[in-house]
C-alpha cells in the first residue's frame, strides 16, 4: 500500500519559486594547438550567457599559449543558470582591433559541466569547428579548465597536471562520458502545428495601447520562438486569435549528440510596444531520447504540451511575469500547444555547408490524428483546511479547483479610481500577500459562464482560530464537507499515465522501504538487514508483475516516442530487477549501509524513468480565494488522481484522502500557508459511478439545495457531504528533546519551543531558554479529536502531525527554525495497547536539514463513553507545577536517566579570527550538555598569553542509558565587549559524548572524564 494522507512532504515541493543562488563559473584558457590558418594572430573569446571576455592576442603562431583565468559571477536560480551556454571561440586578429575573423567555436551548456564529478573539467581539449563551414572538419583545439561552483560548496583539490609536450589530445577531449570524439552533424526539426486556449488579454489595461474588440477582450497575436544551443527560430505571427494554427517547422543544424540539454519553446504576443511572453516550456532531451547501446535518438510527438504561467492576463504590472518566461513553476494554466520533434543525422557528403536556421511550411495534421476527445469528470471533496496563516482570519475563504481552462473563474479587472469618482469612499486594503497590488487594480473573481453544469468554487466560509493555541486558523468543516466537480474534454491518452503510475508505485514502495531500513539503522541491534532483504524481494516481484502486464497493454494512437519508450522501459525494468536480485544475494550484516546506497541509485533512475514526457492531461490547480483574491495555490499532477480499473495503474492518490500543502506564489521561505485534506477523483465519464465508492459509508450526499440525493447518477455528483455520527480519538504527542537546531540569537543559542499541529488543533510546548538541544520531556494531550476516513484504513492512511519549531523573541514574533512531519501510531478500540518507542524525525527549513527531534506520537480511539480502556497511564502526571497544566512523558516511554560526571581540562585558545572587524581580546569558553553549563575563566589578554590558568572543571549531568539518545555536547567561545555585550566567536558540537569515556566504562558507564 502507498500512503496519500501520511505522505511526508518533500522539501522541493514547498518552494513556489526557486531561490536565487550565487554561482561562479571559472574558465582558465591555457593554450591552443593545431589551429588552421597561415600566419595567424589568434585570440580566444569566452562567452557565458550574455557576458563576454577575451584573452590577449599572440602574434603569428598556430599554437599560442595564454594561461588566462576568467571568472563569471551569477546570482540567479539554479535552473536559469544551468540553461545558459558556454561558448569558446578562436579569432584571428586583423589590423583593425575587434574585427577578427572567427576560426571556430565550441559550445556547451552549464549543466553539462555541473554534472561532472567535482563539477568541473580539468585540463581538457575543446574541439573547435566552424559553424559557417561544416564540411571542413576540426579547426583546432583549445586546452582549458572549466568549473561551476555554487556558494557554500566544498571544492575538491585539483589533480596534479602532467603537461608533457607529446600529450595525447584525442584522449583528453572536453566531452562528457560516453560521448564519441567524432560527432556527426544533425538536423533537429521542431514542428509547431497549432495551439489552443491561450489567454486573451484584458482591455482594462491594454486598452490605451492596443486594438479593442467590442468592449471586453483584446485578442493576442501569437507566434512561437524556439531556441536551442544558442540558435533561435521563430514562426510567423497569427493575428487576433487565441487558437492559432501555424503548421511550420523550424530546423536547427548542430553536432550530435548536442552538448545542450534543453529545447526552449516560448509563445509570445507580437505587440506594438514590445513582445510579451505568454508562456514558456522546456523540453529535456534526456527524457525524449536514450543514449544507451540499444537506445533511440530524440523524438517527440506529435503531442499536446501544456503551458503554465501567471494568473494575470495583463502585460503591465504583472508581478508574476517571470513565471511566463519559465522561471519557477507556473501557477496558472495558459493554454496548450501541439508540436513534434525529429532528429536526422547526416552522413558526411550530404551535410549542409553552413549552419542555418530554416523555417518551412508543413502539412496540417489530419483531423483525428490524436484520437477523439473524451469526457472526463473531476470530483473533489474538502475534508479539512487547517494551519492557515492567521492573516486570513476575518475574510471569507473559498477554494477553486480547475483543470486546464475548465472550472477557472473569470477575472474582471476594474480600476479603483473610477469607483472613487462616484463619491464612494473605498478603504485601502493592503493584503499580506500581494505586494504588487498597490490598490490600483482590483481583481474580482466571477463564477464561470458554464457554472450551470460545473461547480468549481466552494461556498465561502469564515476561518476560525484553531483550538488551544490560536496562532493559526482553520475552516469549520466538521459536519459538512464541501465538494466541487466539473466535466472537461481531452484526448484519451491515459494509457501513458497508467504505465507511468505503475513505475511511480514501484519507486514509492521502494522508497518507503528504504526509509524504514534507514530508521532501523539509526539504532543498535535492529533487524535492518532482514528488512532490506524484504524490500528488495518486494521490488523484484513488482518488476515481474509490471513486465507481465505491459506485454498485454494496447496503445491507442501511439507515436514514435511511445513505441521507443515502451521498449526502453521493458529493457531497464529487467535490468533493475536483475540488480535487485544480485544485491539481495550479496547482502550481509556488514554491508547493509552500502547496499542501501546502491538501492538509492536504482531508485533515482526509476524516478527519472517514471516521468512521462508527453503528459496530455494538464495538472489540477487548487486555489484558495480570500475575499475573492487569489492567495495561495497547490498544483496536483493529473496522473496522481487518475482512475483506472487496474489497481496498479490507478494514480497513487486517486479516491483517497490526501494531504495537500498550499503555498504562496513567489515566496522563497518554503513555509506552508495552509494544509488541506482533500479527496480527489479524475476519470473518463464512463467510470464516473466509481468516484464515490471509496468514501466512508457514514456520509449522506446532499445536493446544492441541501436535499439528500437518494439515487446517484454520473451527472449529478453531490455538492456537500454531511454526517452526524462521529468516532472520537485522542492524540498523545511525547516530545522528548530536539538537537542540533539553528541558533536564533546573537549569542549562538536559541530559546526554542515547538507548536504541534494535528487536524484542527494546535498545542505548544514550554519555552526553554538559551539552548541548542532543548529537553522538553513533555506530553501534549489532544482530546476528543474527530478524524475522517474509514477506520480500517487509518492504520495505513494516518493523518499527519506537523511539528513547527520556533525561537521565542522578546520583542517581535517568534522566529521560525524548521519543520518536521510525523506519522502517529494508531490504536483502535479493540486492540491491545503497546507502549511506543521514541523515534527520530528530521527538521527541515527549506531544503536543508536543520536538526532532529526525538519524539513519538500515538493516536488512540476512544470508546463511546470517551474513556480509554487499557491504556497506561490513564491520567498522565504533571510536569513540575500542577497549575501550569503541563504533563510529563510517562514512564516506559521516557528514557531512564543515570548520573554521569564530565570533567574538562581547559588548556588554551589558538588562531582566533577577527569578529566584526575587531580582534578578539578577552575570550571565554562555555561548555553545555543536557541543560548544564560550565564556564571557563575569561582570558584577560589573549594577545600576550592565550592559555588558561585555572585548568580543571567538571559538571554532573543526567544522561539516558541508551547511548543513541545522548544529547550532544556544545562548545562555545564568546567574548565580553563594551556595555556588557557578548559576541559569539565560534561553536563546535560533539555529537557522541561516549567516545571520551574510558574503555572499561563502555559496558557499564558511571562517569565520563574528558
Amino acid at each position: 500500500f502507498l500512503c496519500s494522507r501520511s505522505r511526508l512532504c518533500s522539501a522541493q515541493d514547498l518552494f513556489a519559486t526557486p531561490i536565487p543562488q550565487s554561482f561562479q563559473v571559472g574558465i582558465n584558457i591555457i593554450e591552443a594547438q593545431k589551429l588552421v590558418g597561415v600566419n595567424i594572430n589568434p585570440f580566444v573569446v569566452v562567452k557565458v550567457g550574455e557576458e563576454k571576455r577575451h584573452t590577449a592576442t599572440q602574434k603569428s603562431t598556430n599554437c599560442p599559449f595564454y594561461n588566462e583565468y576568467f571568472l563569471f559571477e551569477f546570482h540567479e536560480p539554479r535552473d536559469i543558470l544551468f540553461h545558459r551556454l558556454i561558448e569558446i571561440s578562436v579569432f584571428h586578429s586583423k589590423k583593425i582591433p575587434f574585427l577578427g575573423t572567427c576560426i571556430g567555436t565550441f559550445k556547451m551548456d552549464v549543466v553539462t559541466v555541473y554534472s561532472q564529478p567535482d563539477h568541473r573539467f580539468f585540463q581538457k581539449w575543446a574541439v573547435i569547428s566552424d559553424p559557417m563551414d561544416t564540411r571542413a572538419g576540426v579547426k583546432g583545439f583549445v586546452k582549458c579548465n572549466i568549473s561551476v561552483t555554487a556558494r557554500g560548496e566544498v571544492v575538491g583539490s585539483l589533480p596534479t597536471s602532467s603537461s608533457s609536450q607529446d600529450e595525447d589530445i584525442e584522449r583528453n577531449l572536453l566531452l562528457p562520458k560516453r560521448v564519441p570524439a567524432e560527432r556527426p552533424w544533425a538536423r533537429v526539426c521542431v514542428k509547431l502545428y497549432r495551439a489552443e486556449g491561450l489567454p486573451s488579454m484584458s482591455a482594462g489595461i491594454m486598452g490605451g495601447f492596443s486594438k479593442i474588440i467590442g468592449e471586453k477582450k483584446v485578442f493576442i497575436d501569437p507566434y512561437v520562438q524556439v531556441s536551442f544551443c544558442g540558435q533561435q527560430g521563430e514562426t510567423s505571427v497569427e493575428t487576433n486569435t487565441t487558437d492559432p494554427e501555424w503548421n511550420e517547422q523550424i530546423s536547427f543544424i548542430e553536432m550530435f549528440p548536442p552538448l545542450a540539454r534543453k529545447i526552449k519553446v516560448q509563445v509570445l504576443d507580437d505587440a506594438n510596444v514590445g513582445d510579451v511572453a505568454i508562456a514558456t516550456h522546456y523540453i529535456d532531451l534526456q527524457q525524449i531520447s536514450d543514449s544507451g547501446r540499444n537506445g533511440f535518438n530524440p523524438t517527440f510527438g506529435p503531442a499536446w504540451v501544456n503551458l503554465y504561467g501567471s494568473p494575470r492576463n495583463s502585460a503591465l504590472r504583472d508581478i508574476h511575469k517571470d513565471l511566463n518566461e519559465g522561471m519557477g513553476e507556473g501557477i496558472f494554466y495558459r493554454g496548450r500547444i501541439l508540436m513534434a520533434i525529429t532528429v536526422e543525422i547526416f552522413s558526411s557528403p550530404s551535410q549542409p555547408g553552413e549552419v542555418t536556421v530554416e523555417v518551412e511550411e508543413l502539412h496540417p495534421l489530419p483531423e483525428n490524428a490524436l484520437g477523439r476527445k473524451e469526457e472526463f469528470l473531476l470530483f473533489a471533496a474538502f475534508f479539512e483546511a487547517t494551519m492557515m496563516d492567521s492573516s486570513l482570519s476575518s475574510k471569507p475563504v473559498s477554494f477553486e479547483v480547475s483543470i486546464g481552462n475548465y472550472g477557472k473563474a473569470e477575472e474582471v479587472v476594474t480600476k479603483v479610481w473610477r469607483k472613487k469618482e462616484k463619491g464612494e469612499v473605498k478603504e485601502e486594503k493592503q493584503p499580506l500577500l500581494d505586494p504588487g497590488s498597490d490598490g490600483e487594480l482590483d481583481v474580482e473573481v466571477l463564477a464561470p459562464a458554464s457554472a450551470a453544469l460545473n461547480k468549481s468554487v466552494t461556498n465561502s466560509q469564515r476561518p476560525e482560530p484553531m483550538e488551544y493555541d490560536r496562532s493559526y486558523s482553520c475552516l469549520p468543516m466538521m459536519h459538512e464537507k464541501p465538494c466541487v466537480y466539473m466535466w472537461s474534454y481531452w484526448e484519451d491518452h491515459t494509457w501513458r499515465l497508467c504505465i507511468s503510475n505503475w513505475i511511480v508505485k514501484l519507486a514509492e514502495r521502494l522508497e518507503q522501504g528504504l526509509d524504514d531500513v534507514e530508521k532501523l539503522m539509526r539504532r543498535p541491534k535492529t533487524k535492518a538487514e532482514e528488512r532490506l532483504r524484504e524490500v528488495l524481494e518486494e521490488f523484484v516481484a513488482g518488476c515481474r508483475q509490471y513486465l507481465l502486464s505491459t506485454e498485454r497493454k494496447t496503445m491507442a494512437h501511439p507515436n514514435n516516442l511511445d513505441r521507443c519508450r515502451m521498449k526502453y522501459l521493458m529493457r531497464n525494468i529487467i535490468l533493475y530487477a536483475k540488480q535487485g536480485l544480485r544485491m539481495r544475494r550479496r547482502l550481509t550484516r556488514a554491508n547493509v549501509k552500502e547496499k542501501v546506497k546502491e538501492t538509492r541509485r536504482v531508485l533515482t533512475k526509476l524516478r527519472f524513468m517514471a516521468k512521462e514526457p508527453q503528459c496530455t492531461l494538464p495538472d489540477v490547480l487548487i486555489w484558495m480565494l480570500s475575499n475573492n483574491r487569489r492567495v495561495a495555490y497547490a498544483r496536483v499532477p493529473a496522473q496522481n488522481i487518475l482512475y483506472s480499473v487496474v489497481e496498479e495503474e490507478k494514480g497513487k492518490d486517486c479516491a483517497k484522502i490526501q494531504t495537500v500543502f498550499m503555498k504562496v506564489p513567489r515566496l522563497h521561505t518554503g513555509e506552508i500557508f495552509a494544509k488541506l485534506e482533500v479527496y480527489m477523483w479524475l476519470g473518463v465519464t464512463k467510470y464516473a459511478k466509481n468516484c464515490l465508492t471509496e468514501l466512508p459509508e457514514e456520509f449522506k450526499y446532499l445536493s446544492e439545495s441541501g436535499q439528500e440525493i437518494a439515487q446517484l447518477s454520473a451527472y449529478s455528483p453531490p455538492s456537500r457531504l454531511s454526517r452526524d455520527d462521529f468516532s472520537y480519538f485522542q492524540l498523545r504527542a511525547h516530545l522528548y528533546q530536539a538537537r542540533g537546531i539553528l541558533p536564533a540569537d546573537d549569542n549562538g543559542l536559541s530559546d526554542p519551543f515547538a507548536r504541534v499541529v494535528f487536524s484542527t488543533h494546535c498545542q505548544t510546548t514550554r519555552m526553554l531558554e538559551e539552548t541548542l538541544s532543548p529537553m522538553w520531556n513533555e506530553l501534549l494531550l489532544f482530546d476528543q479529536l474527530i478524524i475522517d476516513g474509514k477506520k480500517e484504513e487509518l492504520k495505513t492512511e494516518t493523518p499527519i502531525v506537523i511539528i513547527n519549531l520556533f525561537s521565542h523573541n522578546k520583542f517581535g514574533s517568534p522566529e521560525f527554525l524548521g519543520q518536521a512531519f510525523a506519522v502517529p501510531q494508531v490504536k483502535l478500540v479493540d486492540e491491545p495497547y503497546t507502549k511506543p518507542a521514541l523515534q527520530f524525525f528530521d527538521f527541515y527549513k527549506g531544503s536543508k536539514a536543520v536538526g532532529e527531534l526525538i519524539a513519538t506520537f500515538e493516536l488512540m480511539e476512544l470508546d463511546y463513553s470517551g474513556y480509554l480502556e487499557d491504556v497506561e497511564p490513564k491520567e498522565p502526571d504533571y510536569l513540575g507545577d500542577p497549575h501550569a497544566g503541563r504533563f510529563i512523558i510517562p514512564e516506559g516511554i521516557r528514557p531512564v536517566l543515570k548520573e554521569f560526571r564530565i570533567e574538562i581540562l581547559f588548556w588554551g585558545l589558538r588562531d582566533l579570527k577577527r569578529v566584526n572587524l575587531f580582534e578578539v581580546d578577552q575570550p571565554q569558553v562555555i561548555i553545555e550538555c543536557a541543560g548544564k553549563k560550565v564556564e571557563s575563566e575569561v582570558i584577560m589578554a589573549y594577545k600576550e598569553n592565550p592559555n588558561f590558568t585555572e585548568l580543571v572543571k567538571y559538571m554532573d549531568v543526567d544522561l539516558p542509558e541508551q547511548v543513541y539518545l545522548h544529547p550532544p555536547l556544545s562548545i562555545f567561545v564568546v567574548e565580553k565587549r563594551a556595555f556588557g555585550r557578548t559576541v559569539l566567536v565560534g561553536t563546535h558540537v560533539v555529537s557522541d559524548v561516549m567516545k571520551f569515556s574510558p574503555r572499561e566504562l563502555e559496558e557499564d558507564p558511571e562517569d565520563v572524564p574528558k
